[in-house]
C-alpha cells in the first residue's frame, strides 16, 4: 500500500482506515506500507503493518517540479523501475491519489489486484495527463466521489469516505449575542479558500460579529502563502487566529458554531465536512465537487457559490440570523447525516470488499497487500 504523506491530515487518516480495513478482512496477510518519510502515520500504521518502507521518490510535486524538473524526473523513472520489481511480489497492490505517478505507471505490468484510489479532481492540463497515467495503468479505480468520477469519466468504484468519532457530538453552546465562531480545519493551499475568506470578510463583511479560527499549515516551499494569510487577518477587524497543524482537531471543532469548507475549486470529496457532522457541528461550503453530495443547503449546512464573495458572505449572513432552536435543529441533522453515511466502519466495510474482491479464498492466508500511498 502506497501513500503520498506521513502526517494526519484528512488523505492520511483515509489511508489509515483503508489498512485497518484490509487487515481486519485478512488478519494473516503480509500487508506493507510505502511512505515518503517518517512522519506522525506511522504510529498508528505500525500495529496493522508488517513492514514500512521509506521512498520520496516518484510522487509529483509541483514545487519540486518547477525548482528541479530534471532531477524530479530522473527520480521518478527511478521509481518507476524500483516499484516494478516490488508490485510483482505481491497479490494486491494498492496506490493511494494520482500524486503517485511512479508506483502508477508501474502498475501496467500486473493483471488483476491492482487499485488506484482517486482523490483529486484536478484541472485543464493536468486532468488529461492523470486520465492518461490512469487508462495506461490499467488498474482498477476506486474514486472518493462522483463528482471525482464525472471529471475522469474512467469506470470505477465510488466509495465515500468515512470518519471515526468516539462518543457523542459536542453539545451546542447558545450563541446569545456572541460573534460567529467559524473554523477553518486541513491543509492550508492556494485553492482551499482560506486566503478566500479572510480577504471576503476584509472588504465585504468587516461588520460581520465573527471570530475565525485557521487550524492548519502549508507544504515545505509554500511559507509564502501563510505568509499573505498573517498579513490579511491583521487587516480584518474580525479576530483571526491562525493555529497550525494539530493532530488532534476535536477541541476546535467543539469551539466552533460552523466549520467552513471554502474551496475556491472543485473539492473532491471534503472529509472536514464530515468530520465537522460527526461532532455535531453544521458547514457552510463552497457548492462544488464532493461537497454537494455531503452538505445539504439549510439543513446540515449552508452552500455558496464557489469563490464568490458576496454569496458567501450572505452565507454567514444566513449562519448569523439563525435563532439557538434552528441552530441546534441543523446541528443535530448534520449528526444524523454522519451517522447514516459517513461512518468509519462503512468506509472500511466498502474498501474491503473492492479491494479484496480479487482474491480468491484459497489465497486469504497467504495474500500479500503491497503499500499504498493516500493524499487530500
Amino acid at each position: 500500500m502506497i501513500h503520498q504523506g506521513a502526517e494526519l491530515y484528512g488523505s492520511d487518516r483515509s489511508f489509515v482506515a483503508s489498512v485497518c480495513a484490509l487487515r481486519q478482512r485478512h488478519p494473516d496477510a503480509k500487508i506493507d506500507v510505502v511512505l515518503p518519510e517518517q512522519g506522525p502515520i506511522v504510529n498508528l500504521l505500525e500495529p496493522h503493518s508488517n513492514e514500512i518502507r521509506f521512498n520520496a521518490r516518484g510522487i509529483l510535486r509541483k514545487v519540486a517540479l518547477r525548482s528541479d524538473p530534471w532531477r524530479t524526473l530522473e527520480g521518478m523513472a527511478r521509481a518507476w523501475f524500483e516499484y516494478r520489481s516490488l508490485i510483482d511480489t505481491y497479490d494486491i497492490c494498492y496506490v493511494n491519489t494520482v500524486v503517485c505517478v511512479a508506483a502508477i505507471a508501474a502498475l501496467r505490468a500486473r493483471r488483476g489486484g491492482a487499485y488506484v484510489h482517486v482523490r483529486e479532481i484536478p484541472s485543464g492540463l493536468a486532468c488529461h495527463i492523470f486520465k492518461a497515467l490512469l487508462k495506461f495503468s490499467r488498474a482498477s479505480l476506486i474514486y472518493n466521489s462522483h463528482a471525482t468520477a464525472a471529471t475522469f469519466k474512467l469506470p470505477g468504484s465510488v466509495i465515500h469516505n468515512g470518519v471515526e468519532f468516539v462518543g457523542e457530538s459536542v453539545p451546542v453552546t447558545p450563541r446569545s449575542r456572541r460573534a460567529l465562531r467559524l473554523a477553518i480545519i486541513g491543509r492550508i493551499n492556494s485553492w482551499k479558500g482560506q486566503q478566500f475568506v479572510l480577504d471576503s470578510l476584509r472588504t465585504l463583511g468587516r461588520k460581520l460579529p465573527a471570530e475565525v479560527r485557521i487550524v492548519g499549515d502549508v507544504f515545505a516551499g509554500y511559507e509564502n502563502l501563510r505568509v499573505k494569510l498573517e498579513e490579511t487577518a491583521n487587516a480584518c477587524t474580525q479576530q483571526v487566529d491562525i493555529e497550525g497543524f494539530t493532530n488532534d482537531p476535536a477541541a476546535h471543532y467543539a469551539w466552533a458554531d460552523f466549520v467552513l469548507v471554502p474551496s475556491t475549486l472543485p473539492e473532491p470529496f471534503g472529509r472536514v465536512a464530515i468530520e465537522s457532522f460527526a461532532a455535531g457541528r453544521p458547514v457552510i461550503a463552497s457548492s462544488a465537487g464532493g461537497l454537494t453530495e455531503i452538505v445539504t443547503d439549510a439543513v446540515t449546512g449552508f452552500l455558496f457559490k464557489p469563490n464568490d464573495a458576496e454569496d458567501f458572505v450572505r452565507a454567514l449572513k444566513s449562519a448569523l440570523s439563525m435563532t439557538d432552536i434552528a441552530y441546534e435543529r441543523m446541528a443535530s441533522a448534520a449528526r444524523d447525516k454522519y451517522m447514516s453515511a459517513f461512518t468509519v466502519s462503512t468506509y472500511m466495510g466498502a474498501i474491503a470488499d473492492t479491494v479484496c474482491s480479487q482474491v480468491s479464498e484459497a489465497t486469504d492466508s497467504s495474500a500479500n497487500v503491497a503499500p499504498h500511498r493516500d493524499t487530500r
